[in-house]
C-alpha cells in the first residue's frame, strides 16, 4: 500500500456517507475500479478526482471530522505541493460546484412549478410545450383568478346596459357571475365524468 492515509480517509468517508464505489463513480467522473485502486492505496488520484471525492463525500453534519482538510494536506505533502495554494485551489472547485448545483435545482424548481401550474402552452398534436409567464391555457385557473379580466369572443354584448366605460369599450369581459356560474358547470361535468386524482400519492 502506497498512500495509506488517503486510502483509509477516503474509504471510511464514504462509508460515513453510505455510498456505494458504484455512486461514487458517477460524481467523481472516474470508473469504480479507478476509485478501488485508490481506496487500496494502489494510485493517487489526479487533483481534480481528489477535489471530486472531498466535495461529495464531505459530512457538513460532522464538522469536527476535518475530513476535507487531512486530505488536502495528505495530498499535498505526497506531491509536494503548497498545502495553502492547494486548499484555495479546492475552495474555489467548491463554490463553482456548490453554485452549479444551486443553478440546477433553481431550475428544476422552476420546472416543476411549470408544470404543476400548467404554466405552458401546447399545441394540438405538438409533443414541445412552451413555458409562459401565467396559465392562460388552464380553465379552471382562468374562471377562477382575480387578475385579468376574461372574454367571451365578440359575438355578444355581454355588458349592455352597464355604466362603467370599460364595459362599453370591452363589451365581450364576462362578469364575475358568469365565470363563477360557468366554472361551476366545468366542475360538476368533470367530476362526474372523471375520478379525482390523489395528490398526496404523485
Amino acid at each position: 500500500m502506497k498512500y495509506p492515509v488517503i486510502s483509509n480517509l477516503i474509504k471510511e468517508q464514504r462509508k460515513i456517507k453510505g455510498m456505494t464505489l458504484n455512486e461514487l463513480e458517477k460524481v467523481a467522473g472516474v470508473t469504480a475500479s479507478y476509485l478501488s485502486q485508490v481506496e487500496n492505496g494502489n494510485k493517487i488520484p489526479s487533483k481534480k478526482v481528489l477535489f471530486s471525492i472531498a466535495y461529495f463525500l464531505d459530512d457538513r453534519s460532522n464538522v469536527k471530522n476535518n475530513y476535507q482538510g487531512k486530505l488536502i494536506t495528505e495530498y499535498a505533502a505526497i506531491k509536494e505541493l503548497n498545502k495553502n495554494e492547494l486548499w484555495n485551489d479546492f475552495q474555489r472547485f467548491q463554490r463553482f460546484h456548490s453554485n452549479l448545483i444551486r443553478e440546477m435545482e433553481n431550475s428544476m424548481n422552476e420546472s416543476i412549478d411549470t408544470v404543476n401550474k400548467n404554466k405552458f402552452r401546447i399545441k394540438k398534436g405538438a409533443l414541445k410545450a412552451e413555458p409562459i409567464a401565467e396559465p392562460y391555457f388552464d380553465l379552471k385557473w382562468l374562471l377562477t383568478q382575480k387578475d385579468y379580466e376574461v372574454f367571451y369572443g365578440s359575438d355578444y354584448n355581454i355588458n349592455s346596459g352597464e355604466e362603467s366605460e370599460l364595459d362599453k369599450v370591452f363589451y365581450p369581459r364576462l362578469r364575475d357571475e358568469d365565470k363563477k356560474i360557468i366554472h361551476g358547470i366545468i366542475e360538476a361535468y368533470i367530476s362526474n365524468r372523471y375520478e379525482k386524482r390523489n395528490k398526496g400519492g404523485d
